[in-house]
C-alpha cells in the first residue's frame, strides 16, 4: 500500500512538532514530613531553699492570713515573740557577717530590761491565770518552745539573720518608753519572712502536683534539712 506524498509530509511535519514539543516536568513525590519531637521534660520542681519535701504549713485562716505563732499578739506577747526571736537569731546566727548580733543582743537585754521583765512577768501571770499556777508555766515553757523551733527554720536562716542583726541594732538606738511599739512593727517584719517562704513552699507544692499528673508519679526524695526537735537554750536573763 503506497501513502501520498502530502500524507507523507504531514506525518514528517507531525514527528518533527512531537519532537520539539517540551517534556512534561517529572513528577516529585511528597514531601516527607517527620513529627515534631516530643517537648522534653522539665525537671521535677523542688522545694525552696533546700527545705524539707513533705513540710507542713500553717494553714491560712478565713481573713486569708496563715496562723503563725506571731499573728493576733498583745503588746506584751510582741514584746517576748521579739525577744524569742533575737534570741535564736544571737544563738543561730554565726559567722563574721553576723559576727556583731550577739553581742548587740546582750547590750539590748541592758538597755530595755526594765520592759522584757514587766512584759515576761505580765505573760506569766496570763498563763497561771488561764492554766494554773505551775502547770501555767509548763504550758508557757512549751509554747516557748514552739516559738524557738519555729523561728530556728533553716531554709530562711539568711534572710532571718539579717533581718535580726538589723533590728537589734535599731533597738538600742530605740527609747525604751517606745519599746513596746517597735515591737508589734518589728514582730511582724520577721514573721513576714516567714509567711513568704510558706507561700513559695504553697507554690512549689502545686507545681509538683502538676508535674506529677503530667508527667507520672515520682518518688520523693527527702533531701531536705532535718527539722529542729528542741528550742534553743535562751541567752541573758
Amino acid at each position: 500500500m503506497r501513502i501520498g506524498y502530502k500524507k507523507l509530509a504531514v506525518i514528517f511535519v507531525l514527528s518533527g512538532l512531537a519532537a520539539c514539543a517540551p517534556k512534561p516536568a517529572p513528577i516529585k513525590p511528597p514531601p516527607i514530613i517527620k513529627p515534631a519531637p516530643p517537648p522534653a521534660m522539665p525537671s521535677i520542681p523542688y522545694p525552696p531553699g533546700g527545705a524539707s519535701p513533705t513540710m507542713a504549713l500553717p494553714s491560712i485562716g478565713i481573713d486569708g492570713v496563715r496562723e503563725t505563732p506571731n499573728r493576733l499578739l498583745s503588746p506584751d506577747e510582741s514584746i517576748w515573740h521579739l525577744r524569742s526571736a533575737l534570741n535564736v537569731a544571737a544563738i543561730n546566727c554565726r559567722g563574721p557577717m553576723w559576727a556583731q548580733l550577739t553581742p548587740d543582743y546582750n547590750q539590748f537585754l541592758t538597755v530595755h530590761k526594765a520592759q522584757l521583765a514587766r512584759a515576761t512577768k505580765a505573760i506569766d501571770a496570763d498563763y497561771k491565770k488561764r492554766y494554773g499556777g505551775v502547770a501555767g508555766l509548763r504550758v508557757r515553757d512549751t509554747k516557748s518552745t514552739e516559738l524557738y523551733n519555729y523561728f530556728a527554720l533553716p531554709p530562711v536562716k539568711q534572710e532571718f539573720c539579717n533581718t535580726s542583726m538589723a533590728k537589734v541594732h535599731e533597738l538600742l538606738l530605740v527609747p525604751t518608753t517606745a519599746f513596746p511599739e517597735y515591737s508589734i512593727g518589728a514582730i511582724k517584719e520577721i514573721d513576714g519572712i516567714y509567711i513568704r517562704f510558706f507561700d513559695a513552699y504553697a507554690t512549689y507544692q502545686r507545681d509538683l502536683a502538676d508535674w506529677n499528673q503530667r508527667y507520672g508519679q515520682r518518688p520523693v526524695m527527702t533531701t531536705g534539712p532535718v527539722p529542729v526537735k528542741t528550742g534553743p537554750k535562751p541567752l541573758g536573763t
